[in-house]
């Protein structure tokens, strides 16, 4: 009998797993650790951060041992926030010490790659133009399979770093700095499809959805002018106002302006006035890797 499977992504601000068997989505969820938190002015993870994902990590490991999966048998990554972080590889030592838990730190393309392939997992797509924003990075994915092609950009813009940035007093230089950096042109399509947590928040936002069901979420589309109609609302209202109005986001109420904002500079960039909502994205892509 073959074993189900799981996965975990590491991002800067959640920590996503996912346990699968043929495709079937057996278990998925989240926790929001802010990895990533102040992460550009100290260089390095902090230790509340650390021990919330860590906490997060063996949660999850505990969880797929009541499906006979043992934790070096999940597929982890981690991503942006892992790639710059100084004590990035000492805090995974732990994680593997602790927990018998081995990360890989994965590079800009291979995230890029695993998101898009993430779209794909149960939906055949000919050529797509995918946005995934995480907590510190955002990738732009160009991808199609007649004739096989892939494309991607990777801005070290999230809604954790944005957000750090803002306290810092430096976000619209840095990022007028990010955006004169990279060329846009291939990337341009009135319909783009959304991946993670920030797009499938925003969703829930636009459409009124509360509590999350995948089935009204993902395939979802919503326009650019929903999109700025739920900023202008909550843009200058209080963290505990936004609860209030919107109780699903829960912690990621933290950062989830600075979301809107790349989403609305995203769509800005490719041109988009559509985009199209998948609540797959990097677990899926790499348990999809996977030969059942």
């Amino acid at each position: 009998m073959k074993k189900f499977r799981a996965s975990i992504d590491i991002g800067s601000n959640t920590v996503v797993f996912l346990f699968a068997h043929n495709k079937k989505i057996l278990k998925r969820g989240q926790f929001i650790t802010s990895l990533g938190l102040d992460l550009d002015k100290h260089k390095k993870f902090s230790d509340t951060p650390m021990a919330e994902t860590m906490k997060a990590l063996k949660e999850i490991c505990t969880l797929a041992k009541s499906y006979n999966i043992l934790p070096e048998e999940i597929i982890a990554t981690a991503t942006e926030a892992s790639r710059v972080a100084t004590n990035g590889e000492e805090f995974y030592q732990k994680v593997v010490d602790q927990l018998g838990l081995r990360v890989e730190i994965i590079d800009s393309d291979q995230e890029a790659y695993y998101s898009a392939r993430g779209v794909c997992f149960d939906h055949g797509r000919v050529s797509f133009i995918c946005l995934d924003i995480g907590g510190a990075s955002t990738e732009f994915i160009k991808k199609s399979t007649s004739p096989e092609s892939f494309e991607s950009i990777s801005l070290p813009i999230g809604s954790v770093r944005l957000m750090n940035w803002k306290k810092e007093g430096v976000d619209k230089e840095n990022i007028a700095q990010v955006l004169k950096s990279f060329d846009f042109n291939s990337f341009i399509s009135k319909e783009i499809i959304g991946v993670a947590g920030t797009m499938t928040s925003i969703c829930m936002m636009v459409n009124k959805i509360n509590p999350f069901k995948d089935s009204e979420v993902n395939g979802a589309k919503i326009t650019k002018s929903e999109i700025e109609k739920v900023y202008a609302e909550i843009k200058n209202l209080s963290q505990s106002d936004l609860l209030k109005l919107y109780p699903h986001l829960g912690k990621r109420s933290r950062v989830i302006k600075e979301g809107l904002e790349i989403v609305m500079i995203a769509m800005n960039k490719t041109q988009a006035e559509i985009i199209e909502i998948s609540t797959r994205g990097v677990c899926f892509g790499t348990i999809d890797g996977l030969n059942y």
